[in-house]
């Protein structure tokens, strides 16, 4: 074989090797390809079913806790279980003139039963909000579906009516009583921060003003003395109700009345002290004012001996024993008694409400009847029934019998 056919062979091999690994590389290629598109197949098959799975769970856990959360599937148990609970939650929170009526039930869709209820009562402000707080805590499956709020003219009271809707699943849990598990949380938490947050706007009414307490002077005492005195306060807000309170440390034994602000310490040693008096309203929010007072307690100074009593003697009557009732006539259309005094030789000559001396006793004459003088002796403490011929010495007492 010449050199050219040498040359020309070896580029036809070459040739034939380039077209041999081409082709190779070709179908190599192709099956990588292909290996891709079904890996790429089957990773979409597993997140498509994960997703379905996935979304399989979610409505399982959502009807699972609907399930725990329903009323009962016996209607009639249902209505009287969660009208009881209605009942009780009006009461705790203090609702007043309330009613709690059954509203008709509707199906929805055939799925689940809509049990109504209309609750009606009067309240303040922190009462309704108390009563959504716990209505919403409980964990059921009920809502407010409608609130009406009206406020009472003159007062703080709210007329309130709600419509309210609890579901019944067939598939509940309970058979015979109300989801009673832990309470839900609330987004804001605790019936406190509601109430803070609700009633400091004062939705039915002008800013809430603070009352004012009059001035109470310095309050001086002896040791064992019991220092009292009053709170008097005022608020421009003619609905507020105040109530008082002592604050901070306070004394030790110190004592207020909530409603009248009456204030009692007993002291038990000198010095001297001081009391924080507050009072504070009902607005919303809740207004204070407070007043600080001094109290001076000193030594009891020694007790001066009284000087010695000297006895009084009683006025002498020894001559009533000498003044004889001689007569009983009238005169004047006026009864009149007749009185001898036989030590001075007079005849007195005496109507009912006269008065006049024996001795040292002025006496009286206070009633006079047919056969007898009834007189009066106030320095003597006693009152003398006389009967007509007698003495005024025999007179008897008409209230030693009683």
């Amino acid at each position: 074989m010449s050199k050219r056919e040498r040359t020309l062979a070896l580029v036809v091999g070459v040739c034939l090797l380039l077209v041999a690994g081409f082709y190779g590389l070709t179908k190599w290629n192709g099956a990588i390809r292909v290996r891709r598109a079904q890996i790429a197949s089957l990773e979409k098959a597993v997140r498509d079913k994960n997703r379905n799975v996935r979304l399989s769970i979610a409505p399982a856990d959502r009807l699972q806790d609907y399930q725990r959360r329903s009323l009962p599937a016996d209607l009639e148990k249902a209505r009287s279980l969660y009208q009881t609970w209605l009942l009780n939650l009006v009461k705790e929170v203090g609702l007043e003139d309330t009613q709690v009526n059954v509203l008709p039930a509707r199906s929805e869709k055939g799925v689940y039963q809509v049990l109504g209820f209309s609750v009606s009562g009067r309240g303040n402000l922190p009462k309704l909000v108390s009563f959504l707080h716990q209505f919403y805590s409980a964990d059921l499956l009920h809502r407010v579906r409608r609130l009406h709020v009206k406020r009472v003219p003159g007062t703080r009271q709210l007329d309130l009516a709600l419509a309210i809707d609890a579901v019944s699943l067939p598939t509940a849990d309970s058979e015979d009583k109300l989801n009673d598990q832990d309470l839900r949380r609330l987004a804001h938490g605790d019936q406190a921060a509601y109430l803070e947050a609700i009633l400091a706007r004062n939705l039915h009414g002008p800013a809430n003003k603070p009352p004012g307490i009059e001035s109470i002077g310095e309050q001086t005492k002896y040791v064992g003395d019991t220092v009292a005195f009053t709170v008097r306060a005022r608020d421009p807000d003619k609905l507020d109700r105040l109530s008082y309170r002592l604050a901070g440390n306070g004394l030790e034994g110190a004592k207020i009345d909530r409603q009248s602000g009456a204030f009692e310490w007993r002291a038990s040693k000198p010095g001297t002290y001081e009391v924080v008096v507050a009072v504070t309203d009902d607005g919303y929010p809740p207004k204070a004012a407070e007043q600080t007072v001094k109290i001076r307690i000193n030594e009891r100074p020694p007790e001066e001996t009284p000087p010695p009593q000297v006895a009084v003697a009683k006025p002498s009557f020894a001559l009533a024993k000498f003044a004889f009732v001689t007569a009983i006539t009238e005169a004047g259309g006026k009864r009149q008694a007749w009185i001898s005094l036989r030590t001075d030789g007079k005849l007195l000559k005496l109507f009912e409400g006269d008065e006049f001396p024996i001795g040292e006793v002025t006496v009286k004459i206070t009633r006079i009847t047919e056969k007898t003088v009834e007189l009066d002796a106030p320095v003597l403490e006693k009152r003398l029934l006389v009967s007509l011929g007698q003495n005024l010495a025999q007179g008897l007492d008409p209230d030693a019998g009683t």
